[in-house]
């Protein structure tokens, strides 16, 4: 069993549902990532490296206010002009400063370890993880685990499975396991409050005792993953939500269509659309919708791997994600176009103004990579047409 399919980064799904393991192993693999994963990829490490280069200084004596987030960002390969001239380098600031606080419990000195490997093989043989960061206190009493999430979704610290996991695999490392440490431990979300605002820390506290009763909880799923030859597949909006198994779940189909994709034509023909089934569609529209999504992307992976998926084929499309390069070139498009501000003003409508005054700006914008998409192929509308005179 590889490490990626019982991890604790997908903790929440194999915990939830413990069916969800095999039936991956039969969809497919994933070909590419996306943009925004790359983007997270990358803050991910310049976070962990600055926090280093601020761990490396302190201890040799410099301040703080030496290590400058601007001079890190500006040669650094993996950061990009957006990074460089937006608030990224204030977030390297206040997220490297958390993890060198020597104010946490009591005000002692804390020991900070940033990207700790933890082995976790108590949970299921062979998984591993890595931490962002694990901080103890000074008497060895507390541990804090921090994790950084680059996206704006908000993700809760409370009851969090991935930080309940680096937690125990932490805890483990230590000569007493969970024995020693009988007080309250630190669980911290550190993310951007919005997409380019300040940092934002969420923290709860779990007892020993919590963990102790989860520890035996993912042992219990980890091993009805692995070893039953029928584990249960339970489908929920945290289970499901990443899942990439949803095309050939039936379960997850049955949960969609409970109540929902029904007949809703009577034996005349006549629609018979209710407020009551109208609602029950609409909230449920994100599972029909992430049901639809999860069949594109099992169809991609097929054609991707060379086999055949009738009536469809893969185009290349540009990719979503286009901005202005950086605040220096909105300033020269700002003089060029007469404009007061270009705040409102995004890439379609820059698109517009350069046409219009036959103005090429592509040194002003930085586009999406390609992507690509799945599109029927020929026309289909005949399945849509009614007999003459209807």
């Amino acid at each position: 069993m590889s490490h990626s399919e019982i991890s604790p980064s997908n903790a929440h799904r194999w915990m939830r549902c413990p069916g969800s393991v095999k039936l991956l192993r039969k969809v497919p693999p994933e070909t590419e990532s996306s943009e925004d994963a790359s983007l997270g990829t990358r803050k991910h490490a310049l976070m962990a490296q600055f926090a280093m280069l601020l761990q490396s200084s302190l201890s040799l004596g410099l301040h703080r206010s030496d290590v400058v987030a601007a001079d890190f960002l500006k040669p650094h390969p993996l950061a990009t002009d957006e990074m460089r001239d937006g608030n990224f380098g204030n977030q390297l600031v206040e997220y490297a400063e958390h993890l060198m606080c020597n104010q946490k419990y009591g005000g002692g000195p804390v020991r900070t370890e940033i990207e700790l490997p933890l082995d976790l093989s108590s949970v299921a043989p062979g998984m591993r993880g890595t931490a962002d960061a694990v901080i103890y206190s000074h008497d060895d009493t507390t541990i804090e685990i921090v994790d950084y999430k680059s996206g704006s979704y908000p993700v809760t610290p409370h009851a969090n499975e991935q930080l309940m996991l680096y937690l125990i695999g932490a805890l483990q490392m230590t000569s007493e396991g969970l024995c020693k440490y009988e007080g309250g431990h630190i669980m911290t979300i550190a993310q951007p409050s919005v997409e380019n605002g300040p940092m934002s820390f969420r923290s709860v506290t779990v007892s020993t005792d919590t963990l102790r009763e989860f520890l035996f909880s993912a042992q219990r799923e980890s091993s009805a993953a692995r070893i039953l030859k029928h584990p249960i597949r339970q489908p929920s909006n945290t289970a499901c939500q990443w899942c990439r198994a949803k095309a050939i779940c039936p379960e997850y189909h049955e949960w969609v269509s409970a109540d929902v994709l029904i007949d809703a034509c009577d034996k005349t023909g006549d629609v018979k659309m209710c407020d009551q089934l109208a609602r029950e569609i609409l909230d449920n529209r994100k599972r029909i919708t992430d049901l639809i999504k999860s069949c594109q992307e099992y169809a991609i992976g097929k054609l991707n791997g060379g086999d055949n998926f009738p009536g469809y084929r893969i185009v290349e499309k540009q990719g979503r994600r286009s901005v202005i390069k950086s605040d220096a070139v909105k300033e020269d498009l700002k003089v060029l176009f007469g404009l007061e501000s270009l705040q409102p003003v995004g890439v379609g409508t820059l698109d517009r103004l350069a046409r219009e005054n036959d103005v090429c700006i592509d040194f002003a914008i930085e586009r999406g990579a390609p992507k690509m998409t799945l599109e029927p192929i020929g026309d289909f509308s005949e399945d849509f047409k009614t007999e003459e005179g209807d």
